[in-house]
């Protein structure tokens, strides 16, 4: 075959631009006059709404510059090690490293580091400098971050260069307890941990699971994480967030997107530079099927793209019958498989940042940041994120948003397969929403007041004696 000149050969002329003024007449044709953006605006209950799409000429409006926000792909494969009881702990660790996870989660149901060597026997031969290690709060203490600083000094470990995140957050606690502590108890707090790590965590997760919208968890995050500036920028170092990765797909990845802008926009009023930005994500528990629960399946990979692609540092997969069922082997496997696929597969961390230049992703991001923004400002101008839980307004703004949700379902205005729509046996009496209950506080009396006395099984109730 003869060569060809591809650049003389090959031209587009036969794909000539067209403008938005010419797609928009046509949409206007196919809905007989209706305006497209009336008719099919995507109303997402998320506090946002975007268009059916978006162009090159929407890049010009938009606050934030579209510009990449991370600098590299890869991101760590977190499993959760449930085991209660050390030994066990560690050799659920050890098969979840030998079998792909790159780092681990202990998250157990009660506190097992009564010691030092407590700690030592669950990271027994886990080298701990070529992972990420991540405590759950029940053994986030300081004494757990002092014994961890002495067993690196004495293995010869450089402290600045081990990933170790405690998920220690007083203000998450304060909202499933109840129990909100003063603002001089929650400094000494802080300030009891000792070594570099990430010890204070903001853990947006819980308003995700609890009903929250994105623009209400990223501006919940945002106040929180200028709460503990406000004690001591200096935390700044020591901060990490959570947040959790719901179902739609898109808006997640703009979300995770939007919250690294709008953080270094925080970072910017202490005039402080160049601080990361560690982002940990877990797939969401709220939108979790149980008579169908190999639908969560299909819910947790989308999850996990969207924190994928959206830049975290590390992401978690919970098991798709964890909300119901003790935890399995195989469970857990498929679980850890899920990110494994989207890396050496799917090689989502191959390319850093692959929604830096979408119209449609840039657009909600740059709108998912604003939005947050104008929330965040008004939490400040009501004295701060202690303030706003102090008097209730978090837990407000939970609950609203919440019941719009649910009321959504019951309806079926949204729909969840296998929740409230084709439902595998219509005997099964148990709907799934594990939407965790929240507290209010009296301003005057500082006593917690339950918003509402919807429990997880109470909601089930509610959805399976309605139309779903």
């Amino acid at each position: 075959m003869e060569n060809s000149d591809f650049e003389k050969a090959l031209h587009f002329d036969e794909f000539p631009p067209i403008s938005t003024e010419e797609w928009e007449a046509v949409i206007e044709k196919d809905l007989k006059g209706k305006d497209y953006k009336d008719v099919l605006r995507w109303k997402s209950g998320e506090g946002v709404n975007p268009l059916p799409f978006y162009r090159e000429e929407n890049l010009r409006d938009l606050s934030l510059s579209p510009e990449p926000i991370a600098a590299q792909a890869s991101w760590n494969v977190l499993e959760p090690v449930e085991s209660s009881v050390v030994s066990e702990a560690n050799k659920e660790a050890l098969h979840a490293l030998e079998n792909g996870a790159s780092g681990l989660y202990f998250c157990p149901a009660k506190n097992y580091l009564q010691s030092r060597g407590d700690l030592e026997n669950l990271l027994k031969d886990i080298q701990i400098e070529l992972i990420t290690l991540r405590f759950g709060s029940t053994i986030s203490s300081p004494e757990a971050a002092k014994w961890l600083k002495e067993v690196c000094r004495e293995k010869g470990l450089n402290e600045d260069e081990i990933t170790v995140s405690f998920n220690f957050d007083p203000f998450s606690q304060a909202l499933l307890n109840g129990k909100l502590p003063s603002k001089p108890e929650l400094e000494k707090m802080i300030h009891s941990f000792e070594g570099p790590f990430l010890f204070c965590a903001v853990e947006s997760s819980v308003f995700a699971n609890a009903g929250a919208t994105i623009i209400q968890q990223l501006a919940f995050s945002l106040a929180a994480g200028n709460e503990y500036l406000g004690l001591d920028s200096k935390l700044s170092q020591n901060l990490h967030f959570n947040l959790a990765s719901g179902p739609n797909y898109f808006l997640e990845i703009a979300k995770f997107r939007a919250f690294k802008l709008v953080w270094a926009q925080v970072l910017d009023g202490y005039e402080l530079k160049d601080i990361p930005t560690y982002l940990y994500a877990e797939t969401s528990f709220w939108n979790k099927s149980q008579t169908d629960a190999h639908n969560n399946l299909l819910r947790t990979t989308t999850e996990a793209m969207s924190a994928a692609i959206g830049g975290c540092d590390a992401v978690t997969v919970h098991r798709y019958d964890e909300h119901f069922s003790e935890d399995s082997s195989f469970a857990s496997r498929v679980a850890r498989n899920i990110q494994i696929i989207l890396q050496e597969e799917a090689y989502l961390d191959k390319v850093a940042d692959p929604g830096a230049g979408s119209y449609y992703i840039e657009v909600l991001t740059d709108s998912i940041a604003q939005k947050s923004w104008t929330l965040f400002q008004e939490i400040e101008a009501r004295g701060g994120f202690y303030e706003s839980l102090k008097s209730g307004y978090i837990q407000r703004l939970i609950s609203s948003s919440r019941q719009e949700k649910i009321d959504a379902y019951k309806k079926k205005n949204n729909v969840l397969v296998g929740v409230n729509k084709y439902r595998p046996d219509k005997n099964i009496q148990n709907l799934e929403f594990k939407i965790q209950n929240f507290a209010s506080f009296d301003q005057d009396m500082n006593e917690c007041i339950t918003i509402d006395k919807i429990s997880l099984l109470n909601i089930e109730a509610e959805l399976q004696n309605g139309e779903g």
